[in-house]
Formats: structure tokens, sequence, C-alpha cells
């Protein structure tokens, strides 16, 4: 009666409560495959599996979900997806649980394990994208959270899920309406991750090419890199083998460790006595719920913070999930989480960040810790890192800077839209704006972010 009472309270008069169940044609919650994980197959089939982890808030990250044979997917046909399904992990922890997108076309056909219930709308009564914007807001959040039936892990189950009490419009034409202005701000979202992804592709090729390939271009008459030079290496550049990284690596190269090229942060949790979630002091970084979309977002604040990043520093995850790795656009404090990594010159920014890219999988490796695996600073200070000529090391700074500055300012952009998504779906949920004003403050973020480009 409370949580219909607090509901009711903020809905305009033109809507109606009901429960799930009588807005849906089905909700169900996936099974898993005999074999769990080891029935997935290891390339790339017509049919796929979706679990928890690879859905967020809006978006399901395509690259995290896996593949399963025709005959496991026909043997859990019942758990299968169709076009517009609403998905929700009913299973989690903290972070995962209780996030909720639609399920893209293309992902079809798939199936979902355990951790994800699916939710079909009745066309005729409820639109998918508004309930979609709807189970994302941090009140609904709340609400599913005291549905939770109180285990180590946060969980619900599929009698609960038909028994959610969902405000709505009457006319379904009203629900579209909301549901499209979602779809457009995630629609945005999308382009910028789509193009950031071409850009971050384009500058791995250079590094690759560069310092995988040792194919960098080099004008060997007058022994030095050059951008008309040839190919180095396979030109017949001499290579040297080098006892320390136990391969060859150029001629006149130096091998140093990561800490004399740059100081590394690590985290220090301040005392919880000093936390708030009102925006005083500066906020906190712990781990990957500090992330989102590929940017750094602190949503606890510390009055006392102990140690801390800067803007342009290169963050990472340190314990139990390793790697994350971003550049921080702000000060954070540093939780035990997480760590910085601060370049001395500028000019190696770009090159210590794909170092630290090719080092992550190592420190997956040597990960220790008895309850959490975790990286100590030693594992971090002394990763060996090859030193290229300094006009090598600037060339490739001048070509990929570029890159990186545009995938930062996109990444900015979609923190904007996301905020903007944050502060305008309450209140079209509650009458406070109508659906032409917010595409108005839609079309002002918009703006802004192509004075950037």
């Amino acid at each position: 009666m409370n949580q219909l009472k607090l509901l009711s309270d903020v809905i305009p008069s033109d809507w109606k409560i009901e429960t799930l169940d009588k807005l849906t044609e089905t909700i169900f919650v996936g099974t898993d495959p005999v074999g769990g994980k080891e029935s997935h197959s290891l390339i790339k089939t017509d049919y796929r599996i979706i679990q928890s982890s690879p859905i967020f808030d809006g978006f399901l990250d395509v690259s995290k979900v896996g593949y399963i044979d025709e005959e496991i997917y026909n043997s859990l046909i019942s758990v299968s997806l169709k076009d517009s399904d609403v998905l929700l992990n009913q299973l989690g922890n903290g972070v995962t649980f209780a996030r909720s997108c639609i399920v893209p076309r293309k992902m079809l056909p798939a199936i979902i394990t355990r951790s994800v219930g699916c939710i079909r709308c009745n066309s005729e009564k409820l639109d998918p994208w508004f309930l979609n914007a709807f189970l994302i807001l941090p009140s609904t959040k709340k609400y599913i959270e005291s549905f939770d039936s109180g285990s180590s892990r946060r969980a619900i189950d599929g009698s609960k899920m038909r028994q959610f009490l969902i405000p709505h419009p009457k006319k379904i034409d009203v629900q579209k309406s909301i549901g499209k202005f979602y779809k457009t701000i995630l629609d945005k979202i999308e382009v910028n991750n789509k193009i950031n992804g071409e850009l971050e592709a384009m500058a791995k090729l250079i590094y690759d090419y560069w310092f995988v390939q040792f194919d960098f271009p080099f004008d060997f008459a007058q022994v030095k890199p050059s951008a008309n030079g040839k190919p180095y290496k396979s030109s017949g550049g001499k290579m040297i083998f080098n006892e320390e990284l136990k391969r060859e690596i150029p001629n006149g190269w130096d091998v140093k460790e990561l800490k004399s090229i740059a100081e590394c942060i690590m985290g220090q949790s301040p005392k919880g006595s000093s936390y708030n979630q009102d925006g005083i002091g500066m906020p906190l970084l712990n781990g990957p719920a500090d992330y989102e979309n590929g940017a750094l977002k602190g949503r606890t604040y510390t009055t006392e913070p102990k140690r801390t990043c800067q803007k342009d520093d290169l963050v990472l995850c340190i314990r139990a999930t390793i790697g994350n790795l971003v550049y921080s656009e702000q000060e954070f404090c540093l939780g035990r989480g997480v760590a910085a990594v601060r370049p001395n010159d500028s000019k190696m920014s770009e090159l210590i960040h794909y170092y630290l890219l090719q080092e992550i999988e190592r420190f997956k490796i040597q990960a220790t810790g008895s309850i959490i695996r975790g990286i100590t600073k030693s594992d971090l200070t002394d990763s060996k890192c090859f030193i290229p000529h300094d006009e090598l090391i600037q060339s490739f700074h001048n070509k990929v800077k570029p890159m990186f500055d545009n995938i930062r300012v996109n990444k900015k952009e979609n923190q904007k839209l996301a905020e903007l998504r944050d502060w305008l779906l309450p209140m079209l949920m509650n009458g406070q704006v109508t659906v032409g004003e917010a595409k108005e403050q839609l079309g002002m973020v918009a703006e802004e972010g192509e004075k950037y480009q």
C-alpha cells in the first residue's frame, strides 16, 4: 500500500497504475544450459546466450554476449527472445542487479540465462521503450530492490516481477512519445560509441604497426624516424634481443620501469564517516561501479580524501575487477579499488596508455589476495616499458592525440546525455515537463557537443 501510495502521488492524473502482468504477453526467467559456461561455443555462431554482465541500463554490450550451437538453442527455445523484449537482471550484486535494456534485433536468435528476466509487452497496453525508461529510474531501482529475497546476492523471481506496479499514461501514443525521446538519447550515445570504436581502432592500428610489428617509418639515410621513411623492421632495420623483455626490439631503444616514466598513485579509502550522497566534498572512485559507458562517474562523495587523481591521469581498477583503463576528466578521490598513473611527460601519455592495456592481462594473471584478487604497487610500478627514440614518441603523440581527444569529447557528451536522461525522465514521468520541452534540452546538449568537434 505504501508503494502504491508513493507512486500514485507523483504520476499525472491521466496516468494509471497496474501490475506488470496485466500489461504484458509473458514474463519469464532464463535457464542455464547443461554444463554452464562449458556449453558456450568458442567460435561465433548464429545463436547467442545473454547473461547478466552484458546488460547495462539502456544498452547491451554485444562484445560480452556469448555464443551457443543450434542444438543447445533448440533445447532452450522456451527462453528464447523476440524483437523488443525488455531484459531485466533479476540476479546480481549491487552493480549488476536490476539493470535493464531492450534486446537489439541484431542479437537474435538468442536465449537468456537464469540471472536474466524477460518482459514481453502487450503492444496495445505498454510500450517497451517506455517501460525500459521507467525501469532505469533511480526510484524504480529502489522499488525493485524492495522485492529482494535477502540472500547474499540480490535476487527476485518471475512471480515478483509480475507484481511490479507500473505507472503509465492511459494512451499508448503518449507512452510511445516518451519512449521515443528516451530512445533518441540512447541512439545519440550509441552513435558516439560507434565513432569512438572507429577512432580507437585507427589509433590501435598505428600503435600495432609501429610498436608491435616495429614497422614505424624510418629514414635509413638519416638514421632516424621520418614520416616519409620506410617501414623499419620489414625493410631490414636492425633488431636487438633484450634480456629484460625476452624479445627483440629496434636498435637504440631503451627499456625502463613504469615508475621511471610515470607516477603511480595507489588508492586509499577515506573514513566511512566522511562519505555522503549529497555532492559535498570530492567524488570518490572505488571500483567498476564508478564507471559508466567508458567514463568515470563517482556516485559517492567524501569530505576527507586521502589520495587523488587529476585531470588527464590514467585510472584503472586494481582489485577484484582488474582493468577498466580510462582517462580522468577531473579530480577524484581514489579508493583502494583503483589506482592512477600520471605520465611525467604528456607526450608519453598515449604510449603509456597502450603499455598499460598490454600489461592488464599480465596483472590479471599476477593478481594476488586470499579473498579479493588485486595487484600491488610493485606489480604496477615495476612493469617494463620499451622507450623509442624521442622523435618517434613525438610523432606518435602528434598522430594519435587528436583521436584520443575526440574520444574523450564524445565520452563527455555521453555523460551529459546520460545526466540529461536521468534528470528529465523523472520529470516526464510525473508531468513536470512535456516531451517537447525535453527535446529542447536534448538539442542544447547536442549543440554543445558539436562545438568540440
